[in-house]
């Protein structure tokens, strides 16, 4: 069970916090991460809008550009053809819908080697309380330079009227991303290098992912 450090928001030590091995130090696989990113991606641009017109929807007459025989040119029939300017597009893209299904198990089993993966490489930094007495972006940039962070996800509960202060105050900081416990995902802990989270927070991921 890995015993990380309780800070303060100013990166005082005020103790010591232990892990579930089963989230924060399961074995890291890389396959499963890479499924994981590729099934959220794809669910972003799951709907495939690109349309191209082919001969049938193009405007134009349907009427024979010249006769069949005796020009000394190659039979055509109407303009709408794809050889003509103008013309329909033969074979293009249509509107579909593309489906990448991951079950259940692997996406928590991806979602627990990201998060496992900051643990073991020191990169993952739990903070006792991330509250605020009123809203500043000046004081959550503060923060992040007491651990010398320029960009991080931050990862808080949404549990009191001060933890709201601190999740709406992040929003204006530059290179600064908040998600609440229930809302993390792979691509958003490996898009950023270092993860920030409350005490509160790492229990609920815990309690989520190590029961699920």
């Amino acid at each position: 069970m890995p015993s990380l450090p309780l800070y303060d928001m100013n990166k005082k030590e005020v103790g010591k916090v232990d892990l579930i091995d089963s989230v924060f130090a399961g074995e890291v696989k890389t396959h499963l991460i890479h499924d994981a990113v590729r099934y959220q991606v794809a669910k972003w641009y799951q709907q495939r809008t690109a349309l191209c017109r082919n001969r049938t929807e193009v405007s134009g007459t349907r009427k024979k550009v010249y006769r069949q025989k005796g020009t000394g040119q190659a039979r055509h029939g109407d303009q709408k053809a794809p050889t003509f300017a103008g013309g329909g597009k033969a074979h293009g893209p249509h509107p579909r819908l593309v489906v990448r299904k991951l079950n259940k198990k692997v996406r928590k089993a991806a979602l627990v080697s990201a998060i496992s993966m900051h643990q073991q490489e020191d990169r993952l930094f739990i903070i006792d309380k991330l509250e605020l007495e009123k809203m500043s972006a000046k004081q959550v940039a503060k923060c992040l330079d007491a651990f010398g962070l320029k960009t991080a996800l931050l990862i808080n509960t949404a549990d009191s009227p001060k933890a709201e202060n601190f999740n709406k105050s992040s929003r204006n900081v530059p290179k600064v991303k908040f998600l609440k416990p229930e809302g993390i995902n792979v691509f958003d802990i490996l898009k950023f290098k270092n993860v920030v989270l409350s005490k509160k927070a790492a229990e609920s991921i815990a309690e989520r992912l190590g029961h699920a």
